[in-house]
């Protein structure tokens, strides 16, 4: 049986209480979100992005979307350079640089770097089993900025044999004379099979010995059975000498990584951050379950001695929080996407699900940092026996210095720390989610993807966060979430049908040109972040959304300016009342 204490931790073990969760999520959806669903219609029957405009739709015209397609290509893979007015994209046996401020005005020919695996990778992967056309192609997974931008760190797929490349910003190769050493083998950077969730950031600074290195998390075996979050060589550019070896997870150490899933990856202060769902290693003795983590390792890390001089010595995970709050909360344990704003290291923001075996839930929820390092400074997870349950540890058990802290050299770290953390990674607190509740939640929908837009309105002291969350299906919900009187509020603004029931591979957003980019199986496709007329035809839809105001006199929805109507948090009674057309209700 499992103990109160695994209960309290959300470990729910009897068909009971799993029946009681399913319960309480269906009431919870209902109740909270009731008018969400009844305006559905109204949302469904407004189409934003699809080629074909359907004839039943006779309110709104399509909304002008940019597309750029070159076929079935697989987009996937996003790098942003604002600054050059240039977005990258990863695809199959392609990277494209794409015109920023109009994706349209690209061309497959000429904006492409091809990089196709070799006639032997291809031969080798197809007689592993794989399909030639699809599986056994190079689809590219990173693409990172090396050297302020001027160079692209690429890895891809590689006919499920990775690899790696450097190339100019300009989608060149470069000339022999300027090699650049570490670079041709792709394993345990990218992954085998297009198909796998992975995450990859390339870290110039912080480093130990100061040098420059791609972070990881990936399956580095053909088979999947070798999980790694990893660190590559490091190697000092200018002399071409490797300086020290990579590090790595402990290989096969379930306590450490149990089939995970990543889904992001990023570089905070001394730390790199790394999130993803794993099977929950302290479940095991109720069963199977699927859990979200973070987990940190220090930029430093220089490894252990001895036997574990290639592992991490500082790599700590906890389980990460999103719940609708209740008496039994109902936990949407798998993580499935997470965002950062550029420049902002304070909050983090992500999509989960519940597992699709059973009643299907999604949520949006947000994370401050000081929250995840309270999580990592608190007490350690650990099972004493085979049959135990997962307990804290005891903090006169925990050696000095604290397993996990960023010191000059981890290699001399006494063995009782090296030791104490190989088998405590795990930390006993979750990392909980901002104002005890989701931004989002609802039932019957797979988020996929999401963007988060900061937007201040600095006469009207006003600050709002507007979500773009992405779907299985092809649709985006636009959220706004505001503060009053020290709470936390959301609304569902709109929702866009941007493709036709296929799901979306990747999100993105500029500020620079205000517009939403997505990647689809078949093509990328760029949308304005305001669509203030072409949305709204009514004064109160209108006032709602931050990036929209609406013009009294012209009685018209406009991007926002000074002298329009806006309430977006709904303070302004009869705002829209002079705006308003009355109608006798019969």
């Amino acid at each position: 049986m499992c103990s109160k204490h695994s209960w309290h931790n959300g470990a729910a073990c009897t068909a009971v209480s799993r029946l009681l969760t399913s319960i309480i999520l269906l009431a919870l959806v209902d109740y909270a979100y009731s008018d969400y669903e009844n305006t559905w219609n109204l949302y469904y029957e407004q189409p934003c992005c699809l080629r074909t405009p359907n004839v039943h739709h006779i309110r709104h015209h399509k909304d002008p979307v940019k597309d750029f397609s070159c076929g079935a290509l697989y987009y996937k893979t996003f790098y942003f350079d604002e600054n050059n007015n240039a977005l990258y994209v990863g695809a199959m046996d392609r990277i494209f640089r794409l015109n920023l401020q109009n994706i349209s005005q690209s061309i497959c020919e000429r904006d492409v770097l091809i990089l196709e695996p070799s006639g032997s990778d291809i031969l080798s992967c197809v007689s592993k089993g794989k399909r030639e056309k699809v599986e056994c192609r190079n689809h590219i997974r990173v693409i990172q900025p090396m050297e302020s931008g001027s160079r692209l760190y690429v890895c891809g797929t590689n006919a499920h044999n990775p690899k790696d490349y450097v190339i100019n910003a300009n989608l060149t190769h470069l000339p022999r004379s300027e090699y650049v050493p570490g670079i041709g083998l792709g394993i345990g950077k990218c992954p085998y099979d297009p198909a796998d969730n992975s995450t990859a950031v390339y870290v110039e600074k912080g480093n130990a010995f100061g040098l420059p290195a791609l972070y990881s998390g990936t399956n580095a075996e053909f088979t999947k059975a070798d999980s790694v979050i990893f660190r590559s060589d490091l190697y000092n550019f200018t002399s071409g000498r490797k300086e020290h070896n990579f590090k790595r997870t402990v290989k096969y150490d379930s306590k450490w990584l149990d089939k995970p899933n990543f889904v992001g990856s990023f570089d905070v202060g001394e730390y790199v951050y790394f999130f993803f769902r794993e099977h929950a290693v302290e479940y095991i003795n109720c069963g199977k379950a699927i859990y979200s983590r973070i987990a940190r390792v220090c930029k430093n890390d220089r490894g252990g001695k001895y036997m574990i001089s290639q592992n991490w010595a500082t790599y700590l995970k906890a389980r990460i929080n999103c719940s609708i709050s209740s008496e039994f909360p109902f936990y949407f344990n798998e993580i499935q996407s997470v965002y950062k704003m550029p420049n902002d290291d304070t909050k983090f923001y992500a999509t989960f699900t519940t597992n699709t075996h059973g009643i299907v839930g999604s949520a949006v929820c947000s994370y401050d940092i000081r929250d995840i390092n309270a999580a990592f400074e608190g007490k350690f997870k650990e099972q004493a026996t085979s049959n135990s349950a997962w307990l804290p540890v005891l903090n006169s058990k925990v050696p000095e210095p604290r397993p996990g802290t960023c010191i000059n050299d981890t290699a001399a770290l006494p063995d009782s720390v090296l030791n104490f953390i190989r088998k405590h990674p795990l930390m006993d607190k979750a990392v909980d989610h901002e104002f005890g509740n989701p931004v989002f939640y609802k039932r019957d929908i797979i988020l996929t993807k999401l963007v988060v837009d900061k937007i201040r309105i600095d006469k009207l002291n006003q600050e709002y966060l507007v979500y773009f969350v992405g779907t299985s299906t092809g649709l985006i919900y636009k959220i706004v979430q505001f503060i009053r009187y020290g709470q936390r509020f959301s609304n569902l603004l709109d929702v866009l049908q941007v493709a036709d029931n296929e799901p979306i591979r990747e999100m993105g957003l500029s500020q620079k040109t205000g517009s939403l980019y997505l990647a689809l199986e078949h093509s990328v496709k760029q949308i304005d972040l305001a669509m203030c007329a072409r949305r709204y035809d009514s004064c109160f839809r209108c006032v709602a959304d931050p990036y929209c105001g609406w013009d009294k006199d012209a009685s018209t929805c406009k991007p926002y300016q000074l002298g329009l109507l806006q309430d977006v948090a709904n303070e302004t009674s009869g705002i829209c009342d002079t705006s308003v057309l009355k109608k006798r209700i019969t």
